[in-house]
């Protein structure tokens, strides 16, 4: 077998930020408040975060949207760059600093979606967004017909591309409809007389409240890709055994947060084993975070076999 000579460090990504391209070079390890002192001070934000507490690798392993996927995308279309620890230990530079580099073969996003199968993030290159200073959030309250018709309306209409985020939160008893909304705090006014024709046309109660950030709602248990159109149906059926269901309603994702105590991950198995026939006529997936990756199919083992070994002959 041939020995792997070690990457040489001035080919691995170093820390920087780049604030034409808005570009940041960042350590795996870091946490919201560490990415958000980086970036705040050059007006630029990164909003695809979902807890306070949980480093950058721990949030992206946990689900691959964020509420902000509704406007900006997925992770994986939000990190450009990686250095990558193979399980031998080399770091390997994976991807560049700017957003579209090559065609062929999306590396970052196969190793992004593989687990640690082989090996683990040491630096993510992540696409930040312009800051402009007001935050609001708006909270839609009604019976459900009324909260997906206020979805819709969201939806689709030219307005669906300046909404951070639209999702529907069912907790217990309650739900609602959130929208976070970023933007000049001199184009505020526009926003909400926006939103509160969307309430007035669907017979919906708004509250609007200003926040210095938009709400984290913790790391998922349990993350579902389904449609758009079955996202906050399914949110409201499986909150009766959760704590909190969160349905991204643009990106038809939900996310799961189950109640503390037991067996998460076999109560994350019998949480979805009711909805997996459905889920894979539709062509959805779930995954958990409390367990293993799913075994690849017939196809892709033959693929991965066939990758393997070219590593291990280099």
């Amino acid at each position: 077998m041939k020995t792997i000579e070690p990457m040489r460090a001035e080919r691995l990504f170093t820390p920087f930020i780049d604030t034409v391209d808005g570009t940041l070079c960042i350590p795996s390890s870091a946490t919201a408040a560490e990415i958000h002192a980086t970036a705040a001070g050059r007006s630029l934000r990164f909003p695809l975060l979902l807890d306070t507490a949980a480093t950058l690798q721990e949030q992206i392993a946990a689900a691959t949207h964020a509420p902000a996927s509704c406007r900006f995308g997925p992770y994986c279309d939000n990190i450009l760059g990686m250095n990558w620890r193979l399980p031998g230990g080399q770091v390997a530079r994976i991807g560049e600093r700017v957003v579209k580099t090559t065609t062929g073969y999306d590396w970052l996003r196969f190793l992004l979606h593989s687990g640690r199968r082989y090996g683990e993030a040491v630096d993510y290159v992540i696409r930040l967004r312009p800051d402009c200073g007001f935050n609001l959030v708006a909270y839609f309250d009604g019976n459900v017909t009324a909260l997906q018709h206020c979805v819709s309306r969201l939806l689709h209409s030219g307005w669906m591309h300046w909404w951070d985020a639209v999702d529907f939160i069912a907790e217990g008893a309650t739900q609602v409809v959130r929208v976070a909304v970023h933007c000049p705090p001199t184009e505020a006014q526009i926003f909400e007389e926006e939103l509160s024709r969307v309430a007035a046309n669907a017979a919906a109660r708004l509250r609007l409240e200003e926040v210095t950030k938009h709400p984290f709602d913790g790391l998922p248990d349990v993350v579902i890709k389904t449609t758009p159109e079955r996202a906050i149906g399914l949110a409201n059926t499986l909150s009766a055994e959760a704590e909190c269901c969160v349905a991204l309603c643009y990106n038809g994702v939900v996310h799961v947060r189950l109640c503390k105590g037991g067996d998460i991950a076999e109560r994350a198995h019998s949480l979805m084993q009711p909805h997996l026939a459905e889920l894979h006529a539709l062509g959805g997936d779930w995954h958990s975070r409390w367990l293993p990756a799913m075994p690849p199919n017939i196809i892709e083992s033959q693929w991965i076999e066939a990758l393997e070994q070219t590593i291990h002959a280099s």
